[in-house]
Formats: C-alpha cells, structure tokens, sequence
C-alpha cells in the first residue's frame, strides 16, 4: 500500500497534526515519534493507527 516511506510518513504525521489540532494534546507525542521513526518504526506506527 505505501511504496514510499515519505509518504507514509507524510500521512501519519498529518493524521497526527490534525488530532493535536482538535485537542487531543498526545497526538504531539506521536508526531514526534513520527518524526524520528526509521521504515519500520513507521510500519508499527501504522499498524497502530489502522493503516496496516
């Protein structure tokens, strides 16, 4: 589903944003976890958020 880490990435974080945005203060947690995680800490992150 997601060929390019970037975009995967991309997707998380604006997932992130937006529900740091709408009050859920943790999701700043997450963003940043985003930020810095490497391929396969993203896949997880994914998983996570119901993307895998």
């Amino acid at each position: 589903m997601y060929d390019d880490t970037e975009a995967l990435r991309r997707e998380l974080m604006d997932e992130a944003c937006a529900g740091a945005f709408s009050g859920l203060g943790a999701m700043l947690l997450d963003a940043e976890e985003i930020r810095n995680a490497d391929p396969e800490e993203l896949e997880e992150i994914a998983r996570r958020y119901g993307k895998r």
